[in-house]
């Protein structure tokens, strides 16, 4: 009877233990072994002499069938991650707005050995001022002085004139007597000739200039013998007044002639002084600097925690907008493949068989008992032959 259990419990056992040397024979031994000068076969194992090989499948098969541009995208679009991202934004503006002063501090620090020209191009700043000007004159067309000036600062400055009216008048009594004003008063009193002229073609050139100046050495004898006559300096007290409040009253027109030439120079200024700064580090303009410091952090705080969630829904939507447009020049510079590559061979071999046998220890495991099955079965077919 023992005669018949021997061949198939020896087949059993030599298929079996054939099987799990076979199978550790894919892991060990980790290194090559020498006899007399000689490699001996089958050192090293399968799995660390094909190393690289094995590297090269695996990273190919995550680059083609794992990590693929269509499958980052899909999750890309993922409610989860569109929510994260959301969050992640949300947090950042959080950040920003709180260390504000840190970010921007640091960011000038960066920048402040820098010429002007560098940080912001002066063509753009000029044209961006130029745009400011022509703004401002289209904002202010039509308006009035007191509708543009708060009614507190007219108030005050109503006061501060009505205080300082006399002392107005007795300066305007001395510039007249000084010959300060007679340019000006040629010049308003040449203007009304030339007006004339133009109803009256009689009157030449030098005859208006004649007019002109005898109009102007009139007015100033009328004001010197009047200047010391209280009822003089009351009416002139008046008139500064009334034309005051003219001013106050009066439209402006920015499509003027005046208004045009004061807009040009505008522009004009503006240019030449941006032109002064462009070579300047932003260390010399101090004031600049200081103003970025102590005037933007707190400006960003207050329109972050006014628009917050508005800000942080277009960032993120932006945000997976360019991950998705530029998707496959980050997955070309990534490079999914060399970098699985990199890190399979970076791994020690005995955490490679780990993560092997991790994934198909129960596979493995039927492999050897299935070679004890064979075994068993070998042996039962020699029993016919004895």
């Amino acid at each position: 009877m023992v005669e018949y259990l021997i061949p198939p419990t020896v087949g059993a056992l030599i298929g079996y233990f054939t099987n799990y040397i076979a199978i550790k024979m894919l892991f060990k031994p980790i290194k090559p072994y020498y006899l007399f000068g000689k490699k001996l076969p089958f050192t090293p194992g399968l799995i660390p002499a094909k190393r690289e090989k094995l590297a090269e499948a695996i990273a190919k098969v995550v680059k083609e069938n794992l990590l693929t541009e269509e499958s980052i995208r899909k999750r890309l679009n993922h409610r989860k991650v569109r929510e994260n991202l959301l969050l992640f934004t949300e947090n950042f503006l959080e950040e920003l707005s709180k260390n504000g002063h840190l970010y921007i501090g640091e960011f000038i620090g960066k920048i402040e050995d820098k010429r002007l020209k560098e940080v912001v191009p002066t063509e753009l700043l000029a044209e961006r001022a130029g745009e400011l000007v022509d703004g401002l004159f289209e904002r202010l067309n039509g308006k009035s002085l007191r509708e543009l000036l708060p009614a507190n600062l007219e108030r005050e400055i109503e006061r501060t004139i009505n205080e300082k009216i006399d002392r107005l008048t007795e300066s305007l009594i001395e510039q007249v007597r000084s010959g300060q004003l007679s340019e000006v008063i040629y010049a308003m009193v040449r203007e009304n000739l030339s007006k004339l002229q133009a109803v009256l073609p009689f009157i030449t050139e030098g005859l208006a200039q004649s007019l002109a100046k005898r109009a102007t050495s009139l007015i100033e004898e009328v004001v010197e013998r009047a200047a010391d006559e209280p009822a003089f300096r009351l009416k002139l007290s008046k008139l500064l007044w009334a034309k005051f409040q003219e001013l106050l009253s009066r439209r402006i027109d920015s499509e003027s002639p005046t208004a045009q030439k004061l807009r040009v120079v505008l522009k004009e200024t503006l240019t030449e002084y941006l032109k002064g700064l462009e070579e300047k580090r932003l260390e010399e303009l101090r004031s600049l600097e200081n103003f970025l410091k102590e005037q933007a952090p707190p400006f960003v705080s207050r329109f972050i925690e006014r628009h917050r969630r508005e800000i942080a829904r277009l960032l993120a939507d932006k945000l997976l907008e360019v991950i998705e447009r530029e998707l496959p020049v980050i997955m070309e510079a990534i490079n999914v493949e060399e970098m699985v590559k990199e890190r399979v061979n970076s791994l020690p071999i005995e955490e490679v068989e780990e993560i092997v046998l991790k994934l198909i220890d129960e596979e493995l495991k039927h492999i050897t008992l299935l070679g004890g099955v064979l075994g068993f079965l070998i042996g039962l077919t020699q029993l016919i032959f004895i």
